[in-house]
């Protein structure tokens, strides 16, 4: 696995809960990825969102409090990526739950002799 692939892995996390956007998924990871040795930055964050539309694991939309939600056709272009809040698929959730590269365990615990992966 790559940084980019478990970068990618704990965003669909983030965003399988609700509606996230990518301000509060980077912030998100930022902790985690500290936990982990592993440092994110944004533009991470941002790529690996839209690897994720690209992937079909997560759609990209729209929120505004005085219109209704709407659907983005395909991932955004990057420079317009933190303009859309994300939110994990059916097959997405297929993938989070038979993913076996986490590096926590089931208490958010980083598990004994993990170590970051190289790239």
């Amino acid at each position: 696995m790559t940084c980019s692939e478990l970068i990618r892995m704990l965003a669909l996390n983030e965003i399988s809960d609700d509606y996230e956007e990518p301000a509060h998924v980077h912030e998100q990871l930022t902790r985690l990825a500290e936990q982990c040795g592993m440092t994110i930055n944004p533009l991470d964050v941002r790529l690996a969102l839209i690897d994720l539309v690209k992937l079909g694991w997560a759609k990209a939309y729209r929120l505004s409090p005085e219109d209704p939600i709407k659907e983005a056709q395909g991932a955004p272009a990057i420079e317009q990526a933190d303009d859309y809040y994300y939110w994990i698929t059916d097959s997405g959730r297929e993938v989070q739950g038979s993913f076996n590269g986490w590096p926590f365990d089931e208490d958010g615990t980083i598990l004994a002799g993990w170590r970051p992966p190289a790239e």
